[in-house]
């Protein structure tokens, strides 16, 4: 159908973070956790981490969904495109919609329980162990 009209883009502009809320698209280190945290308690666990490592604690989609975080913390297509010096995925299995998301990070590591987590296949490092022997372990040498 040639009588269509030509399909157009417009740029609107960018989004600023709100008052009181993080820029996730300017940290340098992403500390970012997924549904394998298992529940919203042990995200305090998580962001430990972050803090302990001068890093700055995101997400992928389905820790929004659930309210365990608010969204300006989503990382992916839905989310904001990050382009951090390190990305460590806890947790995180691997949708496209949230890979997309991290293709500009530097050094991207994984920590998932499932050797098969599409994670993997972006990551530059991978750790096949559950996220909190990890977490602990981190934890531990940075204190």
């Amino acid at each position: 159908p040639s009588d269509l009209p030509e399909p157009s883009k417009e740029f609107i502009g960018f989004e600023e973070a709100g008052a009181g809320e993080l820029d996730i698209t300017q940290a340098d280190l992403l500390v970012s956790i997924g549904r394998g945290v298992g529940e919203a308690e042990n995200i305090e666990v998580v962001r430990e981490l972050a803090d302990l490592m001068g890093g700055v604690l995101s997400c992928s989609r389905p820790i929004v969904d659930k309210n365990w975080l608010p969204k300006y913390h989503q990382v992916g297509t839905s989310g904001k495109s990050v382009k951090p010096k390190v990305y460590l995925a806890f947790g995180i299995s691997g949708a496209f919609q949230h890979v997309a998301g991290i293709s500009g990070a530097g050094t991207v590591i994984a920590v998932n329980k499932d050797p098969k987590a599409p994670i993997f296949r972006v990551a530059d490092y991978g750790v096949v162990d559950d996220l909190f022997n990890v977490v602990d372990a981190l934890k531990e040498k940075l204190k």
